[in-house]
């Protein structure tokens, strides 16, 4: 029916181009006759001829816009001219009074009125056989979609004079049973009506599309049968759980096609509690979905190896700090190259911690520094404990993350000062305890104390022109993360206080 609408609408309107050139050869005749008054019979009789084929295309335009329900309608940018099937689609009234053009517009919609001018504008050079819409009212109430074709009226000069074009009224292609029907058909989703006993009902043409079986196999099975067998148990309903349906429910699902693929499936799905069906649509996200496993495939790998790198990385600290230790044995008897060990053993040792605790972070951009902090004084305190001498400490730190840049920097800032207060900051009785305090600033910054409660504290330890190899360190790493350190010298012991950037915006 649409391919023959198709070549009726074609038809009219090669007509209508004939009728035009019969037209003007009549004009012509016409002219001729006005300039010689006096016809031959041979002009006489063309002209006779000339009007009858006009008169006979004019009656077959009128039986096929009769038919089809196709008005036509010219316009010289002043006057408005219909033909009769334009008057039965308008439902013209034989008693109105005025000008077509002012009954055309008591018709349109405040929308299509407003639109007019520009319209307008556009119609005076118009692209070829360009379409429009517009809603009207008849004066019986009757609301309308009429779809709109035109095209330029040229003068001899070529000049735009006026537009001419054919008008179909498309209500019933929208609206009603046949606008749901041919949404239903056309559309690129999976439209599909399913009963609870687990058998389509309706299903839209997309389906035979995607999955190759024909509609009568889609309706004669239940819809179970082309489920992916691991997600039958989630895609089937029972009554209780219709029971409970009281808005759209949303799920994705896997397909089975005629041809073995495998097809992803989005779903929205309502129910009717009348009748006890579901109204659902599906779409393919098939290639979404695969792509996006795709990708997390390659990140799950990419983190694979990342944690990889961060044991291995650990390992060969280890296996340094443990040639530092063998070192240190065979130049026991040498003090100061026994002290250089330790320390240097002991930095190793708090970078080695960092990178594992990164390989075992589920996030591995950043760390949660507190736990990093309570394991690095708890292994230095082992470390120097002594019979004699108890080392304790206490960590007050709200939840806050750092990146790799950021940790392993400030762990060896962490791993000096505790080391100078475990050797050189404990009370009269030689007990050490060490307090530790992170905390965010309204700044987006973080603020660092960490210090203990000697009695053998130095003042200005970071300023002093005798700088060991420890405070070269501190303040060579506080540089290197941005930050700003400074001793406080009224908290009793050695107490430092620094402040810093937190590159990933503090709490997680």
């Amino acid at each position: 029916m649409r391919e023959e609408l198709k070549k009726s609408i074609l038809e009219i309107e090669k007509t209508e181009a004939k009728l035009s050139s019969i037209k003007k050869k009549l004009i012509e005749q016409d002219s001729f006759v006005f300039d010689n008054e006096v016809l031959s019979d041979s002009k006489s009789e063309e002209l006779a001829d000339i009007q009858f084929k006009v008169s006979e295309k004019e009656k077959s335009i009128q039986e096929k816009e009769k038919f089809l329900k196709i008005g036509r309608w010219s316009y010289n940018f002043d006057v408005l001219e219909w033909s009769d099937e334009m008057y039965k689609i308008f439902e013209y009234p034989e008693n109105f009074e005025g000008t077509v053009l002012e009954f055309y517009m008591t018709c349109v919609d405040y929308k299509t009125a407003a639109r007019l001018k520009e319209q307008s504008d556009l119609l005076k050079n118009p692209p070829k056989n360009s379409i429009m819409n517009q809603v009207i009212t008849t004066p019986l109430g009757n609301k309308k979609l009429l779809s709109f074709t035109s095209n330029p009226i040229h003068n001899n000069a070529g000049e735009i004079i006026g537009i001419e074009g054919l008008t179909m009224d498309i209500s019933d292609k929208i609206t009603g049973s046949k606008g749901l029907e041919k949404f239903f058909d056309l559309s690129m989703d999976l439209h599909c009506i399913l009963h609870l006993d687990m058998y389509f009902i309706k299903v839209s043409p997309a389906w035979t599309e995607l999955l190759g079986y024909t509609e009568k196999e889609l309706l004669s099975r239940s819809f179970i049968d082309f489920i992916h067998p691991e997600d039958v148990k989630k895609s089937t309903i029972s009554p209780e759980d219709v029971d409970n349906w009281d808005s759209t429910t949303t799920f994705e699902n896997r397909y089975i096609s005629k041809s073995g693929e495998t097809v992803f499936l989005s779903w929205n799905s309502k129910i009717d509690k009348e009748t006890k069906l579901l109204y659902c649509t599906a779409r393919n996200i098939t290639k979404s979905t695969l792509e996006k496993d795709e990708l997390l495939s390659d990140l799950s790998g990419k983190e694979l190896l990342l944690r990889e790198i961060h044991h291995r990385v650990k390992n060969n600290l280890q296996i340094i700090s443990s040639l530092l230790s063998l070192q240190a044995g065979a130049n026991r008897d040498e003090e100061r190259l026994l002290k250089l060990y330790q320390d240097s053993q002991s930095r190793i040792k708090s970078m080695a911690a960092i990178h594992e605790m990164f390989y075992q972070s589920e996030q591995l951009d950043k760390i949660e520094f507190g736990k990093y902090m309570k394991k690095l004084i708890n292994d230095l305190s082992i470390s120097f404990a002594s019979a004699e001498n108890a080392v304790n400490f206490t960590i007050e730190a709200e939840p806050v993350y750092l990146n790799l840049d950021n940790a392993i920097p400030l762990g060896l800032i962490i791993n000096e000062v505790v080391t100078n207060s475990i050797k050189h900051g404990g009370d009269k009785e030689g007990n050490v305890l060490i307090f530790v305090k992170m905390r965010s600033l309204s700044d987006g910054k973080l603020q660092l104390t960490i210090g203990d409660t000697g009695v053998n504290g130095i003042k200005n330890v970071l300023s002093s022109s005798d700088e060991s190899l420890g405070v070269l360190l501190i303040n060579s790493l506080v540089d290197q993360i941005d930050g700003e350190i400074k001793q406080m010298n009224n908290c009793g012991g050695t107490t430092f206080q620094m402040i810093f950037s937190d590159a990933i915006n503090s709490t997680s």
